[in-house]
């Protein structure tokens, strides 16, 4: 099953993220502010072809805005990074995040 508000949440992170109101949002997208409040609140069943375009406006991959399992940061990552990493098994990412949380530390900087 679809859990809209779901992706409405990651919509509304991305597009603070922006930043951007969802005046501008609804603009960009030829809707009004109120379909897209209502896409955020999940109160609107969006369809996938919205939501490319959403994310294409807001400059993310779609599968951020519909995966589940997708991280939503306010900050960018490499994607480089994202290229090297992008078919290795969970357990080699679950390890680099470690050694990252570790890098981390010794460089004085608290864990997130």
């Amino acid at each position: 099953m679809i859990d809209y508000k779901s992706i409405g949440r990651r919509i509304a992170i991305y597009r603070k993220n922006v930043p951007m109101t969802q005046a501008v949002l609804s603009e960009k997208l030829g809707v009004t502010e109120s379909y897209v409040s209502q896409v955020e609140c999940g109160a609107a069943k969006v369809s996938l072809s919205r939501l490319a375009q959403i994310a294409d406006v807001l400059g993310v991959d779609i599968a951020l805005l519909v995966s589940e399992k997708a991280t939503v940061s306010p900050i960018p990552v490499n994607t480089e990074i994202i290229e090297i990493i992008k078919d290795w098994p969970a357990e080699h990412i679950s390890l680099l995040a470690d050694l990252l949380i570790c890098a981390n530390a010794t460089m004085g900087k608290p864990k997130t």
